[in-house]
């Protein structure tokens, strides 16, 4: 046998040797050291917990910002959080408030783990062994999802509803195009007129602020008014009722008073007739009484005092013959002498 021949022969045989020994011991075949499904150099572990990571696969690639930084190493679940550990490159330096997020590159691409720092954080970053927690981190949308939304929207029977309402919608509009135009021109000056006069506008405004504010300080008040009111309105009610009543029954009443006061009208005619004019006069006596209260005192200031402190009477001459001709001039006019 020649060296060539047992080394074809052996070769195979320790392949199976070693592919038998890595199962029995429970090695997955990603553990295998093949380039490139894990990250070189210097590490450290960061724990992300996720509320779901299905489809997220072994070696899944943890990138930042476009780059690769590192590469998922296990998943293990604790209580209801699913938890992942992935080792990053020394050098990737992440802020406390990065969050972590299950994408896809392409629609049918695998799910990968993309950090991402926000603009604003705090100069403390990630060490070793730290946890990014659950609410720093949004699970996956699978295209499964997705594909599923859309099977429940064409099959569910929302595509007919939305036919429905496009049919609705072009029954709406007139199918006359000249009424169309119509709506729209008068549509569009509507809109003109409100853009013109924008100033009306906020003053509705500020004065409806002001109303609503007015009511809610007001609040108590209007909740008594909103329960009691209807209560005290029925009550109401019933009062104006009662009202009417006694306003039709003071009717008959009424009639009963004229009956009693007919005989009496034409006395009670000239009793006013006489009283008007004294009516009159004490109406009008507010008028007349400062004047003849002025004249009054004229002749007390200006006649009756100055004669009654110096009177100074001079008689003359005594005509009798002139006396006599007007006391009978005066008893004429008064008819005691024909």
């Amino acid at each position: 046998m020649t060296r060539t021949t047992l080394r074809r022969k052996l070769v195979p045989a320790v392949a199976a040797a070693l592919v038998l020994t890595l199962s029995g011991c429970g090695v997955r075949a990603t553990d295998i050291p093949i380039p490139g499904t894990y990250p070189s150099g210097d590490t450290y572990s960061v724990r992300i917990e996720f509320g779901s990571v299905l489809n997220l696969p072994d070696r899944a690639k943890v990138i930042a910002d476009g780059v690769e930084i590192g590469m998922l190493d296990h998943i293990e679940l604790i209580g209801n959080t699913a938890v992942a550990t992935v080792q990053v490159k020394a050098g990737a330096r992440l802020p406390r408030q990065t969050t972590a997020e299950l994408r896809q590159s392409t629609i049918l691409g695998d799910i990968h783990i993309a950090l991402e720092a926000p603009k604003q954080s705090d100069a403390v970053f990630l060490q070793d062994g730290d946890v990014i927690p659950v609410s720093q981190t949004v699970p996956a949308t699978n295209v499964e999802d997705i594909l599923r939304a859309l099977s429940n929207i064409v099959t569910g029977g929302r595509w007919a509803d939305m036919q429905t309402l496009v049919a609705d919608v072009n029954a709406a509009f007139p199918s006359d195009p000249a009424e169309l135009d119509r709506i729209t021109a008068a549509g569009t000056a509507t809109l003109r007129d409100l853009a013109s006069h924008t100033a009306d506008l906020d003053r509705i405004l500020a004065s409806a602020q002001q109303i609503t504010g007015r009511l809610e300080s007001g609040k108590a008040a209007v909740d008594e008014i909103l329960t009691l009111g209807p209560e005290r309105a029925a009550g109401l009610a019933g009062v104006l009722f009662n009202v009417v009543r006694l306003i039709a029954g003071a009717g008959t009443l009424a009639e009963e008073a004229g009956e009693l006061l007919l005989p009496f009208t034409g006395d009670l005619r000239d009793i006013t007739a006489i009283l008007a004019p004294t009516a009159l006069t004490v109406a009008y006596a507010d008028i007349t009484l400062p004047a003849n209260l002025e004249t009054f005192h004229t002749l007390l200031r200006d006649k009756l005092i100055p004669f009654l402190n110096a009177p100074e009477v001079h008689v003359r001459k005594v005509d009798a013959q002139a006396s006599a001709d007007q006391l009978v001039t005066v008893l004429r006019s008064i008819g005691m002498v024909p």
